[in-house]
């Protein structure tokens, strides 16, 4: 670093000290960072109505999107000692939602649906478009193409300009969507929901105006939050639509599979698992019900397919 500084412009120099933090393991990041920033920012200075503190932070943002273009994080690499500014954290994550580009093989999708799934496809592009409530949870076993009805939706929304979250109770399932986040990540839920709390978006923030511009927000697992969950989304977008309607008047797909829902066990006593889920707050009898059928998975197999509703109904022969 001290011998670059004689020849490197400062935006070679972020590249540099990125460069370092992945490749050289530096034993105190936070103390080679400090000794040579403000050499990085040389080329921010020309901006005299900016104080100092934004300057770095806008120098820390490029050189976190520098890591990221390596498939590293600053956070990670420096074990959380150097952050970048969290409000431009999320504008940035505002500008990608807004700017989503949909490829060609999701576009095609729709034509792909099968007789059910174009039916709630329908029913929910149609709330959408005629700017009225919905709120829906599609009820499919395993196999019935829930998350390819969710993608398509996805990607009609997206395609004509309009927002669309992508959210699921865990982060695998997250990952199975096109720009899919957990939900405790995209609404700013506390992991902890236990007793009271709240998600943390202020109603003045770059987020909060995203949110209400959204014109579908799909939720996937939701067997797998806790109804207080739900409950507190359904507060958010009360209060940042301002008004009474539930979940603040947007269309809303929710989806799951309660056949594949484990009991809760505690102290070695199982306990039932609805006390805790969606089918326990009064927003599930609010709910629109679309139900899948077809087993796309074992589409050749029908035995087998029917096989497995025997056994998610509970309904198949014990085996002594």
């Amino acid at each position: 670093m001290s011998e670059a500084l004689s020849y490197q412009m400062p935006h070679s120099l972020r590249h540099l000290f990125a460069v370092l933090l992945v490749y050289c393991n530096p034993a105190n990041p936070r103390e080679l960072w400090e000794k040579f920033e403000s050499p990085t920012y040389e080329d921010f200075k020309k901006y005299p109505n900016m104080h100092t503190r934004e300057i770095r932070h806008k120098v820390l943002n490029h050189i976190n999107d520098i890591l990221h273009s390596m498939g590293r994080d600053i956070i990670e690499l420096t074990q959380g000692k150097i952050q970048p500014s969290a409000t431009a954290k999320e504008a940035k994550d505002v500008h990608f939602e807004r700017n989503i580009i949909v490829n060609e093989q999701d576009l095609q999708l729709p034509y792909k649906l099968n007789i059910e799934q174009r039916r709630a496809y329908n029913v929910i592009l149609d709330r959408i478009f005629s700017n009225k409530l919905g709120a829906f949870f599609i009820d499919g076993p395993g196999g019935t193409g829930k998350s390819f009805l969710y993608r398509a939706l996805l990607a009609t929304v997206r395609h004509i300009g309009f927002i669309a979250f992508a959210t699921a109770r865990s982060g695998v399932a997250a990952s199975l969507l096109p720009r899919g986040r957990t939900a405790h990540s995209r609404f700013k839920i506390p992991i902890d929901v236990n007793g009271i709390f709240s998600c943390n978006i202020s109603k003045q923030s770059s987020l909060a105006s995203l949110i209400r511009d959204a014109k579908l927000i799909v939720w996937d697992e939701i067997p797998m939050a806790k109804k207080e969950m739900v409950e507190t989304l359904d507060l958010l977008l009360r209060d940042l639509m301002e008004t009474t309607m539930l979940f603040g008047g947007k269309v809303v797909v929710f989806s799951g599979d309660f056949r594949q829902t484990l009991p809760v066990v505690r102290g070695g006593q199982r306990e039932d698992f609805v006390r805790e889920s969606l089918l326990c707050s009064e927003i599930w009898h609010q709910l629109e019900k679309l139900q899948l059928f077809e087993n796309m998975r074992a589409k050749t197999d029908p035995a087998f397919c029917e096989y497995l509703m025997r056994i998610g109904n509970g309904k198949e022969r014990k085996m002594i």
